[in-house]
């Protein structure tokens, strides 16, 4: 209930207790004590005398401006790839349906049905080489047993922030109490290496990217030092983490230890000969199937360094790269293992949904 109908209330009652109290009280009196006009007063003392109730009967209120057919030529059109905004939406209406709508109904029917105004997700731009390659390795993957996931180490390397660096979110408030959000010119980040599996995950690996962590190899052609992870420094990350890591993984699972195989992206550190020959060299299964471009929405490490990242900024305030560190890991031994059960476990799905979409984009 509204607080101006509460208040309003309890002068109603004030004016009736009033009178059986001070029956000699004329309607003008009781109205100087509580701040009303006499026909106020008049009105609920009578009311009252009568033994009718005080308070407001409950009411039907208007019908709504939109019926349910209406309601379903909102929600149509607001899905028009013309229709980007609530006053498209009226304008489209009015214009092929001849329904007359305000912006205002526009939006509260759709948010009755569960819309929300947001932007899309930028993502690079697929070609057609780019769909084939990506229906092609999952077709390579469905042709492969189920429980083969079970020995793929999934590697991939994310950049933390130590302040979240999207865009705000919007809120509903008056012109001049809009706010303002604090947000810093440079955010501290964390470069760092990780790779899961269906039996764990490795230990986070930092690297060039790191806030203060400079590369310590020199660049052959520039001769200066690499700004971010190159192939020396990524040679360092295989031998020196994920080989190891994923033989301890393996083996403490009694699964897959002679057999189990690493994923990476295309990234050029990543498949350079010497990189790839250490891996035939050094991993039981060696390399997976070569991972098709611009395709890290079919890689279940995604959802995980998206978990991870919710989580940081949800639980966890550091206020400094050690400190970002130290909850990565913290997060990182956090990982509950039914997860990792079910992005393995659901990979065949995802792969399918790759080729019925014939490459397209999937949400998983």
């Amino acid at each position: 209930m509204a607080k101006g109908i509460v208040a309003l209330q309890k002068l109603r009652e004030q004016a009736a207790t009033l009178k059986k109290y001070h029956p000699d009280w004329s309607f003008n009196k009781i109205g100087k004590k509580i701040g009303c006009r006499h026909s106020f007063v008049s009105r609920w003392v009578r009311r009252d005398q009568a033994c009718e109730p005080l308070h407001d009967q409950s009411r039907s209120g208007r019908p709504p401006k939109a019926d349910a057919a209406a309601q379903e030529h909102i929600v149509m059109a607001a899905q028009l790839p013309e229709c980007r905004t609530a006053a498209d939406v009226a304008a489209k209406l009015q214009q092929d349906q001849h329904l007359s709508f305000s912006v205002t109904t526009v939006k509260r029917v759709l948010r009755q049905h569960g819309l929300q105004h947001l932007s899309p997700v930028a993502r690079p731009m697929l070609t057609d080489s780019h769909k084939l390659a990506r229906v092609k390795f999952a077709k390579a993957v469905l042709r492969r047993d189920k429980t083969s996931k079970r020995r793929w180490l999934n590697t991939d390397s994310k950049i933390f922030h130590l302040h979240k660096m999207g865009r705000p979110l919007r809120r509903w408030c008056s012109p001049g109490a809009r706010g303002t959000v604090p947000r810093p010119k440079h955010s501290i980040a964390a470069h760092v290496y990780m790779g899961i599996c269906y039996w764990g995950v490795t230990k986070l690996m930092f690297v060039t990217g790191t806030h203060k962590q400079v590369s310590k190899f020199v660049n052959p052609k520039s001769k200066r030092l690499y700004a971010g992870v190159g192939s020396s420094e990524y040679s360092e990350v295989l031998s020196q983490m994920f080989v190891p890591e994923g033989n301890r993984l393996f083996q403490q699972a009694g699964q897959w230890a002679d057999k189990w195989q690493l994923q990476q992206d295309n990234a050029k550190p990543h498949k350079t000969a010497t990189n790839m020959a250490y891996i035939a060299e050094n991993v039981p299964g060696g390399h997976f199937l070569t991972w098709p471009a611009c395709s890290p929405d079919m890689s279940p490490i995604e959802n995980m360094w998206a978990w991870m990242e919710g989580k940081l900024h949800k639980e966890y305030q550091p206020k400094n790269v050690e400190e970002l560190k130290d909850s990565l890991e913290q997060i990182r031994q956090s990982i509950p293992a039914s997860m990792l059960h079910n992005m393995f476990d659901g990979f065949q799905a995802r792969m399918q949904r790759v080729v019925d979409l014939d490459g397209e984009y999937i949400n998983m």
